[in-house]
């Protein structure tokens, strides 16, 4: 019975181990897309009583290969942030724009789905409020430059279709008025749908019919 028992496990090792080694020798290819979504845009800090705003994100991705779990996205998007205040009854609308470049880990922990986290450095392209006409100062009044962290998920199907969950947590004080001392820091979540195309390494190849 004992060396029935082994032999059985036995060859369930070496079925595992083949099956491992046979997904490591897999060749893994760096693939672009795009990708575009929406952002649930708001502030956090010392300006109180602040609402969300439903924007949106686009922009061009590409996916590195580091092994056969461990993959990094870099990303180059327009991403439109904000948020909405109260002036004395009327709702301002502030929108705050950025070029934005997140570099995230992705852990593949199935093959579809994965965990991701990385930071994005961001440029702001410009800024308006609805309230009324916005003078150049009101872009001033706003660091250029802003730093967050993003942590997330994802699901990739074997198209190159996939779809992303993210929050961006601000870790820069975007308040860029010295003689207001104030911090605020951006806090987005944003739902993401993109494609990573297929490269003419890792196409499907049909058999020759002679």
């Amino acid at each position: 019975m004992m060396n029935k028992f082994f032999l059985t496990v036995s060859v369930l090792m070496m079925m595992i181990t083949s099956l491992y080694a046979q997904q490591e020798s897999e060749e893994l290819y760096t693939r672009a897309g795009f990708k575009f979504g929406a952002n649930y845009a708001n502030i956090t800090g010392d300006i109180k009583n602040t609402d969300a705003r439903v924007r949106m994100h686009l922009g061009a991705v590409v996916e590195f290969p580091i092994s056969q779990r461990f993959f990094v996205q870099a990303e180059v998007l327009y991403t439109a942030q904000g948020y909405k205040v109260d002036n004395g009854g009327e709702e301002n609308k502030i929108s705050l724009n950025y070029l934005t470049l997140p570099i995230i880990a992705k852990f593949y922990f199935t093959n579809k789905f994965s965990l991701e986290t990385g930071p994005q450095l961001a440029i702001l392209a410009n800024a308006t409020e609805s309230a009324e006409d916005t003078p150049d100062e009101f872009f001033d009044s706003f660091n250029n430059f802003d730093f967050s962290w993003g942590f997330g998920a994802g699901y990739k199907t074997e198209t190159g279709l996939f779809f992303q969950l993210r929050y961006n947590l601000g870790l820069t004080n975007i308040n860029d008025i010295d003689t207001l001392d104030i911090d605020f820091k951006h806090s987005v979540a944003q739902l993401s749908v993109g494609y990573l195309f297929k490269t003419k390494n890792n196409r499907r190849q049909e058999p020759n019919i002679e």
